[in-house]
């Protein structure tokens, strides 16, 4: 770690990289979209109502092929009349592929579209039913309670059906699950919802719709960002960290590449924080780093002891090249730039809720 006043200022900033050793599946990814362009018209013929088991094999053989814990459907569309999903299958892990499946497909079109996790529909489980477990439900029945925790800024639900009292627990639970995702959306799902619990006493009593537009309600409007402070006590010093919310991968897909700037800085005072001046020069750059470092989202800040700890997230690794120019000569010492490959977001799982 750098120590103020030992290194010149005009030594370049110190970029490392951390690699892990996993299989490559972009030659999976592109051996899926050369089977799909002569395969889609049997697609076509299969929603339609043309059996084919040999097209359904040959879909779950491609997609296991990228990973085997990805998951697949045809769906109805908003916009198209057919929506192929590829989806992580809740695993935030696995987010980042799905969307790199998505990102290497062709353009949709009036018949087809392509999407990287379930899509919601406020009006999903109007007349839809659901067999699990010897019991046919009719999801219209389903009835929902929402909580807004708001130091978590996520909402807690319960799920009740007139038919849980006499399912087998993890079935209910299975149902709750899959109703949430028809209804908000995989991704929606997966940052904005926390608690997720199937109840079998009447109580809830918000429709899909009604909870849609509930979890909508939560969420920052326009995309703009929400920030959340945070204080406490680091190797026996104090440390101040504001991250965004909600922290999770699935607010920004593809970005799964960790960067952490550690910007050193001298003028601090007695707990090692800042001062005033430091601050602002601080802050200077890391609007000019914001502006100019396409491909890549801050999402939190550390201060601490000397240092102030950016963590960014970029979906190319060309984001870390991009970096050097932008921090070259800071002028209280070099700054630190460390790279890690980190699809489920682990190297900032300390700062989300």
């Amino acid at each position: 770690m750098y120590v103020a006043g030992t290194v010149p200022a005009q030594y370049g900033p110190i970029v490392i990289f951390k690699r892990r050793r996993k299989p490559d599946p972009a030659a999976a990814i592109g051996a899926f979209w050369a089977w799909w362009a002569t395969a889609r018209p049997r697609a076509e013929k299969l929603i339609g109502g043309a059996p084919d088991d040999g097209l359904i094999d040959e879909i779950a053989g491609l997609v296991s092929a990228i990973h085997p814990d990805l998951h697949w459907e045809f769906a109805a569309g908003t916009s198209t009349r057919h929506l192929l999903v590829v989806s992580s299958g809740g695993s935030a892990e696995l987010r980042s592929l799905a969307e790199r499946w998505r990102r290497a497909g062709p353009p949709p079109d009036e018949t087809f579209g392509y999407a990287a996790a379930r899509q919601g529909r406020p009006d999903a489980l109007d007349s839809a039913r659901l067999s699990i477990g010897g019991h046919d439900l009719d999801l219209a029945d389903l009835r929902f309670g929402a909580e807004h925790d708001e130091d978590r800024d996520c909402v807690d639900v319960e799920v009740w059906h007139p038919a849980f009292a006499g399912m087998p627990e993890n079935a209910g639970g299975q149902v709750a699950f899959l109703a949430l995702d028809w209804l908000l959306g995989e991704d929606t799902v997966e940052v904005w919802i926390g608690a997720i619990e199937a109840v079998t006493a009447p109580g809830p009593s918000l429709t899909g719709p009604q909870l849609t537009a509930l979890v909508t309600a939560v969420q920052p409007a326009d995309g703009e960002p929400r920030w959340r402070n945070m204080s406490g006590v680091r190797s026996g010093r104090p440390i101040l960290a504001m991250a965004q919310t909600r922290l999770r991968p699935a607010r920004w897909p593809g970005h799964d590449l960790h960067i952490r700037m550690d910007v050193p800085y001298r003028d601090r005072d007695d707990n090692g924080f800042p001062t005033r001046e430091a601050m602002a020069g601080l802050h200077a750059l890391e609007d000019h780093v914001a502006g100019h470092a396409d491909g890549t989202v801050v999402v939190a800040h550390e201060t601490t002891d000397g240092v102030r700890t950016t963590h960014l997230y970029a979906d190319s690794p060309l984001a870390a090249d991009v970096l050097k120019p932008l921090i070259a000569g800071w002028r209280d010492g070099r700054v630190r730039i460390t790279v890690t490959p980190d699809p489920d977001w682990g190297q900032v799982a300390h700062l989300a809720p």
